[in-house]
């Protein structure tokens, strides 16, 4: 549970760095800001999960590919529902959605998310 841990540091980062970017930089809404960072951090994080975390599960590489993205995305699907919810919540505890503010949104969406997605990863994409 370390490792994943780490890697979904390393994710997190990935993913709220990006985020930050697009709507700063690009002048993204918040919803679709979110979506770049996601894939690139998906991305580091299977070949990180797969070369540190499972690396002795043994799963053909294309299939645990196709099988993480499948959990990665229901994992989405949860973290980007909270994500959401804290944009659209915020204005009334008189915090403004701000770009800087983003990478905290993105925190509290792959917390709620962790938990699912390890446990789909371990038992459905890493097994041989």
């Amino acid at each position: 549970m370390a490792s994943f841990a780490a890697v979904g540091v390393v994710g997190y980062v990935v993913d709220s760095a990006i985020t930050y970017a697009c709507a700063k930089y690009l002048g993204l809404s918040p919803e679709l800001a979110r979506p770049p960072g996601f894939i690139v951090a998906t991305i580091v994080n299977f070949l990180l999960n797969r070369a540190i975390t499972f690396r002795d599960a043994g799963a053909p590489l294309l299939r645990a590919f196709l099988r993480y993205w499948l959990v990665a995305s229901a994992g989405l699907a949860v973290n980007f529902a909270v994500y959401s919810a804290c944009v659209f919540i915020a204005p009334s505890f008189g915090v403004a959605v701000t770009p800087a503010i983003l990478p905290l949104f993105v925190a509290a969406g792959a917390a709620v998310a962790t938990i699912m997605t390890f446990a789909g990863f371990r038992f459905f994409v890493f097994r041989p």
